[in-house]
């Protein structure tokens, strides 16, 4: 009775924004080919914003810029491998607070596009989709009718559906679309049966009368792979398309019903190792322009584009970086960069400004150089995990995944005894490497890598040695027919053709909050002189300027090699300047502690530290845009 009570008081609530007591509607007029938002004409010009990207205290100043560009609405995903990062374990708290993301927009006075999958993409690992899925049924076909994947979905969807449905615009919140799925015409399956299934559920939960959509990069081909009645076609396309064609194509699948862009692409997705993407930002609002001169609905995405804080980033191949700034009009700290003003200008053409000024950028700190003056060892650490027992482990005749170990991000170390005598060097063979993996004796250390195409290296091993391969997942596949990836060790391994048995596999404890805590008790135990081995962790101490507020920042890891950023017990994503483009990683300044209190940073390095003094900067000025190899 209390559920029932709680679920119909929030509604109630949320309805309250409705202070003249009148019906809301939001529906399609068929006849008009548009959308009737309480009886008038309506389209909207929409940014994607997603909250799991974006720190919770500034989702209200990324919107209220929003509100300022002239946008009447924002979309967002729902992350599914955030909300359940284990089999019935909910997180709808922090920067997955839901309810408080659909409530910010309500108060700002955004409409919300809303896009739960459950497979999503968004260059997020695996897609969005729970990396435990795949040890319920290691043959399991995702985004499929399979059994095992829709009872896991329906199991989510019962939770996430009833959570939002009193955020509906009809029941006076700001959801005045659903999206079935995620391009589902551009993946190979073409599962018709999963397609119907999820409209009942949406259906069922949100009612009849919701809008849903979907949407692909226009293809006739597309729209009949994800073919489903009760649905509005729409498309995802950049600057150089064909605006007239691609629409013609839109309505070749849907007939009748508005003109949508559900992804305008400002910018595009940047890659480890690859040039920073830049677009011809002229061309890009010129084909805004001739959007809205169809009378088309768009959303731009990114409109604001956020971070991969953590492990959260995917890959395609190959792996994404921590930023997702997208080139977007809302840099990765959330400042109005020249396009902001300049599609604000051409939104005014077409919709009425709110009141207010557009907004300046904020100011940034410049906090200088901070010295490492501790380390630790990755053996010191995972022995003080073991202590208390704080290790995910397991031991196995042969290596075992990520999956079957239950490690869901970051690293492994798989570990053997050699108990023949190898010659000197031998081949170690790991043709199942995913991701990337540190090979390590006593006079070895070499490096596999899956992304490299690497496979083999030499090492120098005596009997009765050990030799540990710590892999790292860089990130399962977000997109396409790859995206069913498991990682660690996933293959048999070979020294000099001899099988290699008896693996103990240890997770690397820098993946969960609680993790992370007792990481940071432990460096604090940490005294005498630094060795500043890699892999290890090397970390240091500042305090802020007495009087200085804490702002927003940027850290520079320049000379260092490849790793994880921590600061103040949050893991603040990967760096790898010496690769790029991105060189400096963003940091909120809702993470700094004000004078007098302590700040503590930390990198796990695994491949090289600089010569001489080791140290970081806190920059006011990010750089996503740094030389690559290619």
């Amino acid at each position: 009775m209390s559920a029932l009570w709680i679920f119909f008081a929030l509604r109630s609530i949320v309805a309250m924004g409705n202070t003249e007591g009148t019906a809301r509607s939001f529906i399609v007029d068929y006849e008009h080919d548009r959308f009737l938002k309480d009886g008038e004409p309506f389209r909207y010009v929409s940014g994607s914003l997603h909250y799991f990207r974006v720190p919770k205290p500034y989702w209200k100043d990324r919107m209220t810029k929003m509100k300022l560009a002239g946008l009447n609405a924002l979309q967002t995903y729902v992350e599914w491998s955030g909300h359940e990062p284990e089999p019935g374990k909910y997180v709808f708290e922090d920067n997955y607070d839901l309810k408080t993301f659909l409530e910010t927009a309500q108060e700002v006075g955004l409409l919300v596009i809303f896009r739960p999958g459950p497979y999503i993409c968004a260059e997020r690992d695996n897609g969005g989709l729970p990396y435990w899925l795949l040890r319920l049924n290691p043959n399991m076909r995702y985004r499929s009718s399979d059994k095992t994947y829709l009872d896991a979905v329906d199991h989510w969807l019962n939770v996430l559906l009833p959570t939002v449905e009193p955020y509906l615009y009809k029941n006076g919140g700001p959801i005045i679309t659903v999206q079935v799925e995620n391009e589902y015409g551009q993946y190979f399956v073409c599962d018709h049966n999963y397609m119907r299934h999820l409209v009942e559920v949406f259906q069922h939960y949100l009612g009849r009368d919701i809008i849903l959509f979907r949407t692909d990069a226009p293809s006739d081909s597309a729209y009949r792979c994800d073919a489903v009645n009760n649905t509005l076609v729409t498309a995802d396309f950049g600057a150089d398309t064909n605006i007239k064609r691609a629409f013609d194509v839109v309505k070749r699948a849907e007939g009748k019903g508005p003109l949508i862009v559900t992804e305008y692409y400002p910018g595009w997705l940047d890659h480890w190792g690859a040039p920073h993407v830049k677009i011809d930002s002229q061309k890009m609002l010129e084909t805004f322009e001739e959007i809205l001169q169809y009378n088309a609905s768009v959303n731009f995405y990114m409109f604001h584009g956020g971070t991969n804080f953590g492990f959260s980033n995917g890959k395609n191949p190959p792996p994404q970086p921590t930023s997702y700034d997208y080139g977007a009009p809302l840099s990765e700290a959330g400042d109005p960069t020249d396009v902001y003003y300049k599609i604000r200008n051409i939104t005014s053409k077409y919709l009425p400004l709110p009141p207010g000024k557009p907004p300046a950028p904020a100011p940034k700190l410049n906090l200088g150089t901070v010295e490492f003056t501790a380390s630790s060892s990755l053996q010191e650490m995972l022995n003080f995990f073991r202590q208390y027992a704080y290790l995910t482990n397991a031991t196995s005749l042969y290596p075992i995944t990520f999956e079957e170990l239950g490690q869901d991000f970051g690293y492994v170390a798989y570990t053997t005894t050699i108990e023949f005598q190898p010659k000197s060097p031998t081949a170690l063979a790991v043709p199942g490497i995913s991701d990337r993996g540190y090979v390590y004796t006593r006079a070895t250390r070499a490096v596999l890598s899956n992304d490299h195409l690497t496979y083999s290296v030499p090492v120098v091993v005596q009997k009765g040695e050990n030799l540990t391969i710590i892999v790292e997942n860089t990130g399962r596949i977000n997109f396409g027919p790859g995206n069913k990836d498991f990682k660690g060790i996933v293959s048999n391994v070979t020294l000099g053709g001899h099988l290699l048995t008896n693996w103990t596999m240890e997770g690397v404890p820098l993946s969960t909050p609680e993790q992370l805590s007792l990481l940071s008790k432990f460096l604090m135990t940490l005294n005498g002189e630094p060795k500043f081995e890699v892999p290890g962790i090397f970390f240091g101490y500042f305090m802020l300027p007495r009087g200085q507020e804490p702002l927003d920042t940027f850290l520079d890891p320049t000379g260092f090699g490849k790793g994880v950023a921590i600061l103040n017990g949050f893991n603040l994503g990967r760096y790898w300047p010496s690769i790029g483009p991105q060189v400096t990683l963003y940091v909120p300044g809702t993470l700094l502690l004000p004078y007098p209190q302590v700040n503590l940073v930390a990198l796990f390095e695994m491949e090289s530290a600089p010569e001489g003094p080791k140290t970081v900067k806190f920059v006011d000025v990010p750089n996503i845009d740094g030389p690559t190899p290619t």
